[in-house]
């Protein structure tokens, strides 16, 4: 029997992922969506995982494969957004900015994205005080632990250019920092309509005591 010419074989397209990985996919979005949905409807504490999963349209096991507990369920929502934000915010401290402006550049962006769901950004960041480790509550941490160790960097570069004066080691100022950011940002988002204008504002003042320090004024005598 004759082949057919090269030209005339059809040969079907390659499908990006395979059916199981679209059908993971599909089902983690619907998880999402659903507990999204339920937790600014009913609250976090009012909301149980077998609505979230009867909403999600999947049996408690599968809601269980993508996150350990309700807990774990906030974070869900969260954490591919704020990984996003994470690694771009700091394409906003520009170098010819000074310290102080850079710091601010990169929280506005937590800021702003926070600032977007203020009632499920309370849950979660209450939440964030005693938490037990699940799969998407440690990935947030993670998330965390990569600003602190940009920071770093950023320290660590306004240092060796002369534009922050201090002896301490990077690693600790930019833990200083983020505590002042974490604080800051969940007294913030406890408002009933957080406004980012003075959100930021608040923030700097605390940034710039401690950039300045609080060493006293020489007495005069």
């Amino acid at each position: 029997m004759r082949s057919l010419p090269a030209t005339r074989l059809k040969i079907a397209a390659p499908q990006p992922g395979g059916l199981r990985e679209r059908n993971k996919a599909d089902k983690l979005q619907k998880i999402r969506a659903a507990a999204r949905e339920l937790f600014i409807e009913n609250g976090y504490e009012n909301t149980t995982v077998r609505e979230i999963a009867q909403r999600a349209g999947v049996g408690l096991g599968t809601l269980f494969a993508y996150a350990a507990d309700k807990r774990d369920l906030l974070f869900l929502i969260f954490n591919d957004e704020l990984e996003a934000v994470t690694a771009s915010a700091f394409q906003a401290a520009k170098p010819e900015l000074g310290f102080l402006d850079q710091l601010t550049a990169v929280f506005r962006k937590n800021y702003e994205f926070f600032g977007r769901q203020p009632a499920l950004s309370r849950f979660m960041l209450r939440e964030l005080t005693f938490y037990v480790a699940a799969p998407e509550t440690n990935r947030f941490h993670a998330i965390r632990e990569r600003l602190q160790s940009d920071l770093a960097v950023l320290v660590a570069q306004a240092k060796a250019e002369k534009r922050l004066l201090t002896t301490a080691d990077p690693a600790l100022v930019a833990r200083v920092l983020a505590s002042a950011y974490a604080i800051e940002i969940r007294r913030w988002v406890g408002d009933d309509k957080p406004n980012l204008a003075r959100g930021i504002a608040a923030l700097r003042e605390v940034l710039q005591l401690l950039i300045t320090g609080l060493e006293p004024v020489a007495r005069v005598f």
